[in-house]
């Protein structure tokens, strides 16, 4: 268990220093979950503190169920609104985590990749 969750968090350093030396300073949560071959639950140990730290910053994008527009993001779930509209499709539907990807963004602008081992 140990084992898995030291190679877990080597491949999100890696991926994370990688996202960060091309320039990318936000990614979704399923990418780097998906690119770093981990787990959800290995990604949110490893994003947490990381996300306390105020190293990253997380924000919620709202997704058209239907047609997958990007319909806004927010900081917090209660600042979703209850009832959505898609602009592009005209799908009605309610606030739920379904249709809600996760945003994480690298701040400051003398952020150094090796500073997450820290």
């Amino acid at each position: 268990m140990r084992d898995r969750k030291n190679s877990s968090r080597n491949s999100l350093e890696k991926k994370l220093e990688e996202f960060v030396s091309e320039g990318r300073s936000k990614f979704y949560l399923f990418e780097i979950v998906e690119e770093a071959n981990v787990s959800v639950l290995d990604a949110e140990d490893f994003f947490v503190p990381l996300l306390r730290g105020k190293k990253i910053e997380g924000k919620l994008e709202v997704r058209c169920p239907k047609c997958g527009a990007a319909l806004g993001t927010y900081k917090r779930y209660p600042d979703v609104p209850e009832e959505i509209t898609c602009e592009l499709c005209e799908t009605e539907f309610p606030r739920s985590s379904n249709v809600l990807e996760i945003i994480l963004e690298v701040k400051g602008e003398f952020f150094r990749a090796q500073e997450i081992r820290a």
